[in-house]
């Protein structure tokens, strides 16, 4: 009994140690939880304080409420003093409106704002481009805000625009001086064909400036009329393979002749094909169909109709009426009025009827070179 009565005695102060215990443990527990929470918002505090980041808290009336010292490390003013001006006196002229847009849109609409970039001025007078992230809390009328300074990201990517710009004018000027080349070599492959039969040199430019005239009248689209103009004077390149003694025989020729010289159209589109380039695409084109007649009767494939090409069709009325009004080893020169009479009586036989309207709408003197003996009201009015 006496065993029984003292363990009755113990009892009751086990059951206080144990609640003693169990307080001292949720006390415990308690000041560590309390010392967490702070030491997070410590934390916090600490990281807005050391970071390069402009953090801030502004009015949608346009002040800012909260800034972190990193503002006054980048632009340089006080941070008291960037909170007593509305923040738009900081901004660069030529970006407030666009960042008042900006603030009214996330004002109305509650939208985040990421990646918009503005320019701030510092304390120096000097100006720093910054990039935002924001989100507005629209019942608070505030923007929670981080920027960050990428003006040398700026300076970096100028440098990059300005040295683009200038390698595409370097580019832009080779590449017109290589077209330049190009063409100087073309015009000279088409003079050496019309150098022997032309007196005046000048008989190819003459037909790649009427051919583009013939163009323009017709509608045709202007990159294409300046095309023709640069390929149709290699129409006879194929004379290059001519004997003098056929191209400058004064007389008439010989059917065998005859047949020589017709070759000349599939002996120049032969030196022309097989390019990449659309001018000697449209140059071998000319050169294979400008003596193919509208009734079929021409030369080298007999074609009639649309059948030849309108490059074609364009180049053989040029071609002819130059020819007619000057004077080459085998004719005299016709005079203007006659040439234009017979290009006239031609149409329909020869040359399609619709580029012969047009051809009416030139200066015939002008396009053969040759000063007007006749009135301006000797061309049939434009349009």
């Amino acid at each position: 009994m006496l065993g029984f009565a003292d363990t009755q005695y113990t009892w009751p102060s086990s059951i206080v140690g144990f609640a003693v215990a169990i307080f001292l443990v949720c006390l415990i527990a308690l000041l560590r939880a309390r010392r967490h929470e702070i030491t997070s918002e410590e934390l916090l505090a600490r990281q807005q304080e050391l970071t390069l980041d402009l953090v801030c808290t502004a009015s949608f009336a346009g002040y800012f409420v909260q800034l972190n010292p990193a503002w006054k490390q980048v632009l340089g003013f006080e941070l008291e003093e960037l909170k007593t001006r509305p923040f738009v006196e900081f901004i660069h002229p030529d970006d407030v409106q666009e960042s008042q847009a900006a603030v009214e849109t996330q004002a109305a609409t509650g939208q985040h704002l990421v990646d918009f970039q503005n320019r701030y001025r510092c304390a120096d007078g000097s100006y720093r481009w910054l990039e935002w992230s924001s989100r507005p809390d629209v019942d608070a009328g505030l923007m929670y805000g981080v920027a960050r300074d990428v003006t040398e990201r700026k300076k970096a990517e100028d440098i990059v625009a300005r040295h683009q710009v200038l390698l595409e004018e370097t580019v832009a000027q080779r590449t017109a001086e290589l077209e330049e080349a190009r063409w100087e070599t073309l015009r000279c492959l088409a003079l050496a064909a019309e150098y022997r039969d032309d007196q005046t040199y000048e008989h190819t430019q003459r037909v790649g400036r009427t051919a583009a005239l013939l163009g323009e009248r017709l509608g045709l689209d202007p990159d294409w009329c300046e095309l023709i103009r640069h390929a149709a004077p290699l129409h006879d390149v194929g004379k290059l393979g001519m004997p003098d003694s056929i191209l400058l025989k004064p007389g008439k020729l010989t059917p065998e002749e005859l047949e020589i010289v017709r070759g000349h159209a599939a002996a120049g589109a032969r030196i022309l094909s097989g390019s990449g380039s659309a001018l000697l695409q449209l140059a071998e084109e000319i050169a294979g169909t400008h003596h193919e007649w509208w009734d079929g009767n021409g030369y080298p494939a007999r074609l009639a109709g649309e059948e030849i090409p309108l490059s074609g069709r364009i180049a053989a009325v040029a071609d002819v009426f130059d020819a007619l009004t000057h004077e080459r080893p085998y004719k005299a020169a016709w005079s203007v009025e006659d040439a234009v009479e017979e290009m006239r009586r031609l149409s329909g036989v020869q040359f399609d009827p619709a580029i012969i309207e047009a051809f009416d709408e030139l200066d015939h003197f002008e396009i053969a070179g040759q000063a007007s003996t006749r009135p301006v009201t000797y061309l049939r009015a434009v349009g």
